[in-house]
């Protein structure tokens, strides 16, 4: 595990009187002089906490501290400062985030235009494929702009296959060298879960026009990223970024929320954590492939499970995807989208449906593994819940979580406590306000003013917890706890968001025993800010700052200002 050396120990605890006992079986570390926000109901605040081993030994007060430091032990005063639990972002896609393989080029700007350089650009960080790929054009903006868009794509790149995924990852725009490349045709049907979009007329009417929706835009990039010497070494590269990142943000455990497994991720992780470098605990859910045989699959899947509460890095989540997305008319509706994209069922469309999605929980769920399942559209969350009802038992042990949960029936909303099942929502993008939630009246009418229920799902009772999705929004904790306290009818308090993003979040990785809270008996997995979440304005709170992290009581990560 990568540690940072304390730099500022004699800083902080200058001006400070203290008086150590001869004893040299001592704690190794003891925070004092501060506001700790524990998290635990039993003592909700406390003044210091005292570390051995990685462990947390006391938290109280500090003249009871004190008393058990040692010759050799290290004293911080925090001179007011908050400390809090570590955060766990259960929702992110870490080597999506970090990989430089194909230029990892992310476009931006709201008109076609200003991406052609940005994407020519690109060609001089092409790497470990013979593919360009690049991130983060808006669908809306190629379908308004563009009558053509394989063909543009072509104007601007046409001696090698181009692959741009759209900026929520559910598209990708690709030339017709990548067309030709993955042997995509105008004969050729949809996929399970996807879309080939086509000229409607013109001389190439029927052909592909270069847009792929959902698991047609997937397996390009599967293509594109398939394993090779070169971009393991980028991938992993990547990765020691991301590790590098996450502290910084306070965040001490993740879930890697798609691992692909044929791109060669799951052997990246592997040597991860051999060679010691991980900075977090991690969950990995590793990826159900819509169109891949079932049985040979879901035989694969279970002989990697693996859970050992000793170890840093688990193999116990499948992430598995109900439906699409809104702004493409693919997730999954109960009632028709007032306007759909052409080629789309008018109420979206399965990557797994209910009884397919069933069988794989059926399959799994003894092996130990918890499903992350992706659900955005009400159909698509009320056949989420009814296939983790179909293999419910009389004592549920599963950790299955439903994650974005974007639109939820009424009848559906109870469901959660019920089954014991997870509601995993991401509000850290601006796009989720309810101000900003006007872009989905064109596909939904008077339904998008009713998505994104935090509020209700908190009164309804049901275990949720908030998450990044990173890189689609926002990694910072801070910003997700800010958007979730300032949304109207339908924010929660600051100590509950906060809830969300620790303790809440630790039973879904299964380590509620170990993290999440700050304990006597758990690990010191801290976080000190730079000032008090519980005290500063709701509007405020995004500018909060992380000065230190510390994972089982070694530090990950230090600001100068500590």
């Amino acid at each position: 595990m990568k540690i940072i050396v304390f730099l500022g120990i004699v800083f902080l605890t200058m001006g400070h009187q203290m008086a150590y006992s001869d004893r040299n079986d001592g704690a190794d570390l003891l925070f004092i002089h501060g506001h700790v926000i524990t998290m635990n109901d039993d003592l909700p605040q406390a003044e210091a906490v005292v570390i051995k081993n990685g462990k947390i030994i006391y938290v109280g007060n500090n003249k009871q501290a004190m008393m058990l430091a040692g010759r050799y032990s290290k004293v911080i005063n925090l001179h007011g400062r908050t400390m809090i639990p570590g955060f766990h972002d259960v929702h992110i896609h870490a080597l999506e985030a970090g990989s430089e393989v194909g230029g990892n080029c992310w476009l931006k700007g709201s008109r076609l235009k200003a991406l052609k350089p940005q994407l020519l650009s690109c060609l001089q960080k092409q790497q470990g494929t013979d593919w360009l790929l690049a991130y983060g054009h808006e669908l809306e903006t190629l379908l308004e702009e563009s009558q053509d868009p394989r063909g543009l794509l072509d104007s601007w790149i046409n001696d090698r296959p181009v692959a741009i995924m759209e900026q929520s990852s559910h598209s990708v725009w690709a030339n017709s060298k990548a067309l030709i490349a993955a042997g995509i045709t105008a004969s050729d049907k949809n996929p399970r879960g996807g879309i080939i979009m086509r000229y409607t007329s013109g001389p190439r009417v029927g052909e592909p026009n270069g847009i792929l929706l959902e698991t047609a835009g997937e397996q390009v990039y599967d293509l594109a990223l398939k394993p090779n010497p070169t971009a393991a070494l980028i991938n992993y590269e990547g990765l020691q970024w991301v590790m590098d990142e996450l502290p910084q943000f306070g965040i001490t455990s993740i879930s890697d929320a798609r691992v692909y497994w044929k791109r060669g991720w799951l052997k990246v992780w592997h040597q991860a954590e051999e060679n010691e470098d991980l900075t977090v605990r991690v969950n990995l859910g590793l990826w159900a492939y819509p169109n891949e045989d079932d049985e040979s699959q879901i035989e694969y899947l279970k002989k990697q499970f693996r859970y050992d509460p000793e170890r840093l890095m688990q193999i116990n989540q499948i992430k598995i995807y109900s439906d699409g997305i809104i702004h493409n008319t693919t997730a999954a509706l109960k009632e028709p989208y007032n306007v759909s994209l052409y080629g789309v069922p008018a109420t979206g469309l399965n990557y797994f449906d209910e009884q397919r999605l069933t069988k794989y929980i059926a399959r799994l769920q003894p092996s130990g593994y918890d499903f992350h399942i992706h659900t955005i559209g009400d159909r698509g969350v009320h056949e989420a819940l009814n296939a983790i009802e179909n293999n419910r038992s009389e004592k549920p042990d599963h950790r299955h979580r439903l994650t974005h949960v974007e639109m939820i029936d009424d009848d559906d909303l109870p469901r959660f406590a019920k089954l014991n099942a997870i509601a995993d929502m991401q509000v850290a993008g601006k796009f989720t306000l309810p101000e900003n939630q006007y872009w989905q009246e064109p596909y939904l009418g008077k339904r998008a003013f009713r998505t994104y229920r935090l509020k209700d799902l908190h009164d309804s009772g049901a275990h949720y917890v908030l998450s990044s999705d990173w890189t689609v929004n926002d990694l910072n904790p801070f910003i997700g706890i800010h958007n979730a306290v300032n949304r109207g009818e339908q924010s929660i308090t600051v100590e509950q968001a906060l809830n969300a993003y620790t303790k809440a979040a630790a039973y879904v990785m299964r380590s509620e025993k170990r993290t999440g809270s700050i304990e006597t008996g758990k690990e010191a997995d801290l976080v000190v800010i730079d000032r008090d979440i519980l005290a500063v304005p709701r509007k405020s709170i995004k500018n909060i700052r992380v000065l230190l992290t510390m994972l089982s009581g070694q530090v990950t990560y230090q600001s100068a200002e500590m």
